[in-house]
């Protein structure tokens, strides 16, 4: 009899016990800050929080959707390569002049070349570059390559060339889904090769949001544009 009440008190030491530490447990959690986890979209911002086919993500967010920028890179110590920005204004007149402070003057002087799909772009050897600059779909786009890559001894062979360039980034740009969404009016600079700062640039206006993408790598700014273009 002895041991059975000495058996049933254990037991009910035990259940205490356990009921104890189930208590702290479950207050420790409960009194646990849960951080929000801020993302471009968290914060209004029509960029993506990853981009699509790389190892680049968000690296900083600030901002809302009336001012807001990204930052993207391969990681949080790692070098920003990328950036978005958007700019919501009160009116679309307010947006225009917004917007036309990125905007590259369109030009109609210099050798006419035809691209691929039809598309009539022009030519320009400025400064130790090659321009060459057409329009698509509300889009003014500009290639720009060093003109010791591009210039050769023959006129026609330089332009055979620049306009192989101009074909790449136009087949970019329509397989990123960039010049084929509706904007009110958009403009891109496109750098030929790699380059060590954000060179390349994507910005664009619907209606009185602008907003513009720039990176060092034209396939990764036109993939960021392509996520952010609604």
């Amino acid at each position: 009899m002895m041991k059975k009440q000495k058996r049933i008190i254990l037991v009910g030491l035990s259940l205490i016990f356990g009921l104890t530490l189930l208590g702290i447990r479950g207050t420790t959690n409960a009194n646990q800050t849960v951080h929000a986890v801020t993302t471009p979209a968290s914060n209004g911002l029509n960029a993506p929080e990853k981009v699509d086919g790389t190892n680049l993500s968000a690296k900083t967010v600030t901002g809302n959707a009336t001012s807001g920028k990204v930052t993207y890179a391969s990681g949080q110590a790692a070098a920003t390569t990328a950036t978005y920005k958007q700019q919501r204004y009160t009116t679309t007149n307010q947006a225009q002049s917004g917007f036309e402070t990125n905007q590259r003057v369109t030009e109609n002087n210099g050798s006419k070349l035809t691209l691929s799909d039809g598309t009539k772009a022009v030519r320009q050897g400025v400064m130790g570059h090659v321009y060459v600059q057409w329009q698509k779909n509300g889009w003014n786009i500009t290639t720009v390559a060093d003109t010791e890559d591009l210039t050769t001894s023959s006129v026609k062979q330089t332009n055979k060339t620049a306009t192989a360039v101009a074909n790449k980034v136009q087949k970019s740009l329509k397989n990123n889904q960039v010049t084929t969404k509706k904007v009110t009016r958009g403009n891109v600079v496109i750098y030929n090769g790699a380059q060590q700062k954000p060179v390349n640039s994507i910005s664009w206006q619907q209606k009185k949001t602008v907003a513009q993408v720039s990176g060092t790598n034209a396939t990764t700014t036109a993939k960021i544009a392509k996520d952010s273009l609604k």
